[in-house]
């Protein structure tokens, strides 16, 4: 059953409000579409037939030009017919679904019994029910040529020819949803095809419109001249006389007519008629006539450009082809040539084989000496002159020199053939190689000395003295106080000799004939470990624990903080084993005392306001000052860092004191002595309170005052003083450097002048009664007491 019939049976169908649905195998669908297109094609070849004959006539000479048709306008084939056809039948409907627009009943109604059993997996709240498209949707070709048009568009679809088809419309599929790719593929490929097919028709109609306007405008540019002609010729004829006069004469004033008989009229009629149909007929053979000239000018005109095509290609080609060499002309001197080339490098390079056979290379040095083109024979000669004047001179480290003669060891040149074995190594094929690198050979020639003699040298060079050998020192890491952080040091290569390598090197140079060299890195005892050490970064990683370490000290005057660039050299890192890291306790001490020589001010020389020379006065000695501990001070610095612990304002432990931490520690007042005038005075602020004439020490029995700033240690009464062989109590006893100290003395008859020459004390300052009561009152513990001559 054809889908015509098929069609016809459910038109039936829904007159008696049944739907029946038709269920087909897809090989029988596949053979009814077969049967549907033959029969399509046979109603086609009928209508075509059918428009052959339709023709459109011309009323009358000047009118209908537009709805005129040339008779013998045929179509070229079916198919343009059948394009044609269509185009007018999408004018009148817009764009209409047929039967290979739309997815059969049998797809709908599998894609909806899939769908439902999808949603019904996936516990759908609600199954979507759609209506079936059925055969009733489908505008068969049969329908479009009888002109049974469905008016209603399609619901869903866009009736546009322009706009894009929604396949998911059509088939009703929801794509995110869609189990079966392969329904949609099918769905969307027949809309490209029909996509495609569509343009094609597009084009086909613009083709055809084209066409027929052109036509008309050669048909209506034809009658337009035929007209004129027929005008001309018409008043050519009257003017003669040879047609029937038909037409009234009048003159200007009054006139007559001359009536024509009916058989007269009659006549002119049948023969306008005759001339009419005529006319036409040439008109439209001259209309065809002139078509196809103006296709046939066209086809020329395409036809010329083409051969100026062509001709300008064959002119270029020609000019490209005259530029050309004769064919083999260029390749036949080409080959001369490199035959020639080939033949002119060949006897060069024999030549240069015969030249080189006995003679040396280009660039080739023997023993330093240049042995360019020179022979064997020359070669021995040139190396036993270079001997008789021989000096070797090396460079070391640290800038040692040492140098020996040829004489001091017996040097001599043997002629034993070494310069000829040299050459037979050297051989001659290769001699042009020679002129692009330089060969040096050293150590070949037989060159003798005494090693003995050469021995007994070495040992006494510079480089194995002890003020110019130093130890290697391993690569290390430090603090790098610019970078702020850990570095890698290269450590110190040293210069520590290898006996039996300096012999080696220095004989070497001997038999090489060398002038001056330098002691090679392998003549040296080298590093144990080098900067590339892995085990240097694991104790950078050690070290930085410490980072966060800091002491501050309070020098009342400044602070000094003790952080990274300090704490890091505390640390012993065992470079020249395996990098252990360890705090160091002599280390810490070195730190302490590098701040007591900078803090401690313990016997430094000062200037005071001297009350005995009325001026300044610079007095140097003693021990007056502040002094840190610096046992002590090293102990608990050490226990500070080793538990990674910090400390601000930290006072170190002092063994001594001063007045004052200010730039001048002396404070405002102080004790002057001078012993070359037997003088005391107590100075406070500038002004001097107290002075007195005193006894010092007997230079002459060795128990002279020693000079110099000391701090008065204390001050107390009534107390015995003893020697070796005396016991004398004093009143008053304030001691500043030891044993020595300022106390009255009763034994002593008078003080001053030149008494303590001959009845000096055995060092301290014999005071008056009466004075040094005052001075003891004015005095403190730790006051400066200047002792000067």
């Amino acid at each position: 059953m054809s889908r015509v019939e098929r069609k016809r049976l459910e038109k039936e169908a829904k007159k008696n409000k049944k739907t029946r649905l038709f269920k087909f195998s897809e090989k029988e669908i596949e053979n009814r579409d077969i049967s549907l297109e033959l029969d399509e094609s046979s109603n086609l070849s009928i209508k075509i037939d059918d428009d052959k004959d339709e023709r459109v006539t011309i009323d009358s000479v000047g009118g209908g030009v537009e709805d005129r048709k040339p008779s013998n306008q045929n179509f070229d084939n079916k198919q343009d017919f059948k394009y044609e056809q269509k185009s007018k039948n999408r004018s009148k409907l817009g764009y209409m679904k047929t039967a290979d627009r739309i997815i059969s009943v049998e797809d709908e109604e599998m894609r909806l019994k899939r769908r439902q059993a999808y949603l019904r997996e996936h516990h759908a709240s609600d199954i979507e029910s759609q209506p079936l498209m059925t055969v009733d949707d489908i505008m068969t070709e049969e329908d479009i040529s009888r002109g049974v048009y469905d008016d209603k568009p399609e619901k869903g679809l866009d009736t546009s020819q322009d706009s894009d088809i929604n396949i998911n419309q059509i088939k009703h599929i929801d794509i995110e949803r869609a189990p079966f790719e392969d329904v949609v593929r099918v769905a969307e490929s027949r809309l490209a095809a029909e996509k495609l097919k569509h343009e094609e028709y597009k084009r086909e109609e613009e083709k055809i419109l084209k066409q027929e306007q052109i036509k008309k405008e050669v048909i209506e540019k034809e009658l337009r001249e035929r007209e004129k002609l027929k005008t001309q010729q018409l008043n050519l004829d009257m003017a003669k006389g040879d047609e029937p006069k038909s037409q009234l004469f009048s003159r200007k004033k009054g006139g007559f007519k001359k009536k024509m008989s009916d058989k007269e009229k009659e006549e002119t009629k049948d023969t306008v008629g005759e001339v009419k149909a005529e006319e036409i007929k040439a008109e439209e053979t001259k209309a065809e006539e002139t078509k196809a000239e103006e296709i046939k000018a066209e086809d020329i005109k395409i036809q010329e450009n083409n051969i100026k095509q062509g001709s300008l290609a064959e002119s270029s080609f020609q000019q490209e082809v005259m530029h050309e060499p004769k064919k083999g002309g260029f390749k036949k001197f080409f080959k001369r040539l490199c035959i020639i080339l080939i033949a002119i490098i060949a006897l060069i390079y024999l030549a240069g084989c015969l030249v080189f056979k006995d003679r040396y290379f280009v660039n080739t040095s023997i023993n330093g000496i240049k042995a360019d083109l020179k022979t064997a024979a020359e070669i021995d000669k040139l190396a036993a002159e270079k001997i008789v004047n021989y000096r070797l001179d090396i460079l070391g480290r640290k800038d040692v020199k040492d140098s020996i003669s040829g004489k001091d060891v017996d040097m001599e040149y043997v002629k034993d053939g070494s310069a000829d074995k040299i050459k037979a190594e050297q051989g001659f094929f290769a001699w042009p190689i020679a002129f692009f690198q330089k060969e040096d050979i050293n150590g070949k020639l037989n060159i003798k000395y005494d090693n003995v003699k050469l021995n007994d040298l070495v040992k006494k060079f510079n480089v194995f003295d002890k003020k110019n050998i130093k130890e290697p020192v391993s690569a290390f890491p430090r603090y790098d106080e610019k970078k702020g952080d850990y570095v890698v040091d290269k450590g110190d290569p040293g210069s520590t000799p290898i006996e039996v390598s300096i012999k080696n090197f220095v004989a070497t140079s001997i038999k090489a004939e060398a002038r001056k060299v330098e002691y090679p890195a392998s003549a040296y005892k080298s590093q144990k470990n080098k900067a590339n050490d892995k085990r240097i970064d694991k104790a950078i990683s050690q070290l930085k624990e410490y980072d966060r370490v800091k002491v501050v000290y309070d020098f009342e005057k400044e602070k000094y903080i003790a952080d990274t660039k300090d704490i890091s050299k505390m640390f012993d890192v065992a470079s020249e084993v395996d990098y252990k890291v360890e705090l160091s306790k002599d280390k810490v001490r070195e730190f302490v005392r590098s701040l007591s020589r900078k803090y401690s001010t313990y016997g430094d020389p000062r200037e005071i306001p001297s009350a005995s020379t009325g001026g300044k006065l610079k007095v140097t000695g003693g021990v007056y000052g502040w002094l840190i501990d610096r046992e002590k001070e090293t102990d608990y610095l050490y226990e500070l860092v080793k538990a990674k612990k910090s400390e601000n304002n930290r006072k170190p432990i002092y063994a001594q004191t001063a007045i004052s931490r200010e730039n001048n520690d002396m404070g405002n007042e102080f004790i002057e002595i001078d012993l070359s005038k037997q003088h005391m005075w107590f100075v406070r602020d500038g002004k001097v309170l107290v002075e007195t004439p005193i006894v010092s020490g007997n230079p002459n029995q060795g128990d002279a005052t020693p000079p110099g700033i000391y701090p008065l240690n204390y001050k107390t009464r009534h107390a015995i003083l003893r020697g070796p062989g005396y016991a004398s109590p004093v009143s008053y006893w304030m001691p500043f450097n030891g044993n020595i100290g300022i106390h009255d003395a009763s034994w002593q008859p008078a003080y001053g002048g030149s008494r303590y020459l001959y009845a000096g004390s055995h060092g301290c300052i014999n005071t008056p009664y009466s004075k040094v009561a005052q001075f003891y009152a004015l005095s403190k513990e730790g006051i400066p007491v200047v002792v000067h001559h």
